[in-house]
């Protein structure tokens, strides 16, 4: 049995089709100036311990992923919690939020 093909790839047979890319709508971007959101997953006791925001149980850490995130781990709630290396020190020092 002999198969015939044709010398034009599969790619080269296709039809081109008309593709309409919808544009992005217009958003303002933040200024620069604006603060920083809220830190309110964790706070800071007075000695320094990250404690969970929710509970107010410290948080005990697990790590650094990329340079860039710490990982800690409530073992009160049993919650993960991801809190940016930069964030850290600017962390409030304050209470839980049911106290």
């Amino acid at each position: 049995m002999t198969v015939l093909t044709t010398e034009r790839s599969k790619r080269q047979g296709r039809r081109q089709r008309a593709v309409t890319i919808a544009a992005a709508p217009a958003t303002t971007p933040a200024p620069a100036t604006a603060p920083p959101p809220p830190v309110v997953a964790a706070f800071r006791r007075p000695d320094d311990t990250v404690c969970h925001g929710r509970c107010g149980k410290p948080l005990s850490f697990q790590g650094v992923r990329g340079l860039i995130e710490a990982d800690f781990y409530c073992l009160a709630c049993l919650t993960h919690v991801t809190i940016p290396v930069g964030v850290l020190r600017t962390i409030p020092v304050g209470g839980a939020l049911n106290e």
